[in-house]
């Protein structure tokens, strides 16, 4: 079953201003509540964070709880982090200090995130 059909692998695409775009797979098993907050509130925007070379996120005031987090991610990957509402790109593998919700990862275009400059503009959708 291709993500055209399927109710539980979504695409995603994230387009980063001026840089390029990446896509990917969200999977609503991995997470459910916070895949549905996140598909009520896009397209989304926000302006990305680096931290380190370990990912980037972009903030983006979505409420969601704590949902079959972890603290250990893949490069590629991406999640949820509930306690800022915050949208995780992975760029390299690495453990992390807080717990976040595992959504899906990206499929092409991972080497445009990881050109992502603090403030870089992020545009996400979710179909």
């Amino acid at each position: 079953m291709n993500s055209k059909t399927s109710v539980s692998r979504l695409n995603i695409t994230i387009e980063v201003y001026g840089k390029g775009r990446a896509e990917g797979e969200v999977f609503r098993h991995l997470a459910p509540i916070t895949l549905n907050a996140l598909l009520r509130n896009m397209p989304s925007q926000g302006r990305a964070i680096r931290f380190r070379d370990q990912f980037v996120y972009i903030t983006l005031g979505i409420v969601a709880g704590v949902e079959k987090a972890r603290k250990s991610f893949q490069k590629g990957e991406i999640g949820f982090l509930s306690s800022n509402g915050a949208l995780c790109f992975f760029l390299e593998n690495c453990e992390v200090a807080m717990p976040v919700n595992p959504l899906g990862k990206v499929t092409f275009g991972l080497d445009v995130l990881s050109k992502v400059g603090a403030g870089d503009v992020i545009t996400v959708d979710i179909d």
